[in-house]
Parts: structure tokens; C-alpha cells; sequence
């Protein structure tokens, strides 16, 4: 019984770490219309600094010198910045960011959402996560090239 949830224990530790994956070292987002989204799903104010989450993730774009658009329906390619957090019963903010970029598609008549890129973390603050939001972009949009 003890290999059994050891095992399992392992399994689902690794599950999300078990995916093929390709990655073409020369693809750069530089050459594509990019748009940046920002979804804002943290409640009871556990994240305050949208605006400036959403200008900072395109401050650093455009230093590397990609090309933003503002109208999705435009553009090849879509940076997404997903924070999703709620308090505890204690005060605590806990919850998810993401980071993905993706593109649709058409396969013969099919729309397909086609993702380049994607990160998440899990997180919990004692306040809010307007500082650690930034903390994390600042590692992860290097990322992008």
C-alpha cells in the first residue's frame, strides 16, 4: 500500500511536467502583430494594479521592439495575463497567474486556438498580489523573445 501512494503521490506531482512539446528556437513574437490582454479574475481586492499591470507587460514589449496592436481582431498573436485570486477567511489572498500566448488557427474550416507559450504559478500573499504580479513578469516576459 505505501509503493501504491508513493507512486501515486509521484504521478500526480509530475502529471502537468508530462506533455510533449516543441520548441523552435528561432521563432521571436517580434515578428508578429501582437495584443495584450489582461484578465482580471481576484476578488476582495487581492489584486489592485490592473492598469499598471497591463502597461508594464507593454512598456517591456515594446522595448524589445515588438509591434502592439490594440484591436484583437488585427493582430496574429495574443499575450494574455490571467491573475484569478480570493481571500481566505484569515485575510489572506491566495490564488493563480498566467502567462500565455496564442494564436488561432485555421485548420480546413476549423478556428483552433494554438498556444506558443504558457506559464502559471500559484501563489498566496498576506495583502494583495500587486507586487508579486510584477515580480513574476519581470522573470517570465524575458521569456519572449
Amino acid at each position: 500500500m505505501r509503493k501504491f501512494l508513493f507512486m501515486f503521490i509521484i504521478i500526480i506531482g509530475t502529471a502537468n511536467k508530462l506533455s510533449a512539446q516543441y520548441v523552435d528556437q528561432n521563432f521571436s513574437i517580434k515578428n508578429y502583430k501582437v495584443f495584450v490582454q489582461i484578465i482580471d479574475a481576484a476578488k476582495e481586492g487581492c489584486w489592485t494594479n490592473i492598469s499598471e499591470t497591463g502597461s508594464y507587460i507593454k512598456n517591456k514589449l515594446s522595448e524589445k521592439g515588438i509591434q502592439l496592436i490594440d484591436d484583437q481582431s488585427k493582430t496574429d498573436l495574443t499575450l494574455s495575463f490571467f491573475l484569478m485570486a480570493q481571500r481566505t477567511g484569515h485575510g489572506w489572498c491566495y490564488g493563480n497567474m498566467s502567462l500565455r500566448l496564442t494564436a488561432n488557427v485555421m485548420l480546413g474550416e476549423y478556428m483552433i486556438l494554438g498556444t506558443f507559450y504558457q506559464e502559471n504559478t500559484v501563489d498566496i500573499k498576506s495583502q494583495h498580489f500587486n507586487n508579486s504580479a510584477l515580480n513574476w513578469l519581470d522573470k517570465k516576459l524575458p521569456e519572449l523573445k
